[in-house]
């Protein structure tokens, strides 16, 4: 590539894959990495981004099967849709603290990614951002973010453990479905909503506590969470939008609920809660009551 103090921007073409570009260190100055710059570049391994650099674009990366050293700089604020999706060899990333937007399907079936570090700064993860990761482990969402949109970490089958942003008031549709080996869920404090299929199939789960706070439980939100044998509600809540909720969890035998009796008859429009499993039997946890009005 041509060197000229006026190219602010990598566009696609700008690089050839080519075995001499298996190893690419943009230069500084550049700003922008344009949409599919190195979409499907199946030679590129390593790619050194510089300070400069502040918008990897959509699809900038997508694809690039073997590549599997990404360094980023301090300085990049946006990562577009898809910017890395597909990059089956990456094993680690480290996001740098000025980023603050991650965007849909940003990292999606990154199938060998370990490890990641995310910015101390982002305020969303879009929606699948991180889906197919099979072999993530754990993740950290900072105090920074106030938004995971839906299937952002779904399927990721290897997923133990997972700490979220104290100041998100929503875990989104199916944000964790999928994800069986997941054991461990650090709840936000200012958590309002579970939403549909939040945990959906998160067969490792074997407790859990709701926060204060947490008003609104969602169709189908634990539903084969086939483990889960205890859970804490508080007194807060306001809806279990469907009792298929705790469909299939074959192990959940007590539910505390931080309310009276009458609040917790109320929620469930009189019935009694019945958990179907996935023998098809029926079974009914025990509720008790702390009457913590």
């Amino acid at each position: 590539m041509a060197q000229n103090e006026e190219i602010k921007v990598i566009f696609s073409g700008s690089y050839e894959d080519a075995e001499e570009n298996r190893v690419v260190r943009i230069p500084e100055g550049i700003l922008e990495i344009a949409e599919n710059a190195f979409r499907d570049y199946t030679h590129l391994e390593e790619v050194y981004l510089p300070h400069s650099l502040t918008k990897i674009s959509a699809c900038a990366f997508s694809g690039c099967a073997n590549l599997r050293k990404v360094v980023m700089e301090l300085g990049v604020e946006e990562i577009l849709d898809e910017a890395f999706s597909s990059c089956s060899s990456l094993t680690e990333i480290i996001i740098p603290d000025s980023v603050k937007r991650i965007g849909e399907g940003c990292f999606e079936a990154c199938a060998s990614l370990t490890r990641v570090k995310l910015s101390e700064s982002v305020v969303m993860i879009g929606s699948g951002a991180f889906a197919y990761c099979f072999n993530l482990v754990d993740v950290t969402i900072p105090d920074s973010c106030v938004l995971v949109e839906f299937n952002a970490f779904a399927n990721c089958f290897s997923l133990e453990g997972v700490k979220l942003s104290d100041n998100m008031g929503l875990i989104d549709e199916s944000t964790f479905e999928g994800c069986r080996s997941l054991k461990t869920v650090d709840l936000p404090t200012k958590l309002v909503k579970i939403g549909r299929r939040a945990f959906k199939g998160c067969s490792s789960l074997t407790n859990l506590i709701l926060p204060f706070g947490t008003a609104s439980i969602g169709f189908d939100a634990f539903s084969g969470c086939s483990s889960l044998s205890r859970i804490a509600i508080p007194k807060d809540l306001r809806e279990i939008e469907d009792e298929d909720a705790f469909g299939e969890c074959d192990t959940l035998a007590e539910i505390s609920f931080g309310g009276t009796r009458e609040r917790w008859e109320s929620i469930m429009r009189g019935k009694t809660l019945t958990v179907q499993r996935s023998d098809c039997s029926l079974s009914t946890p025990k509720v008790s009551f702390m009457d913590m009005e």
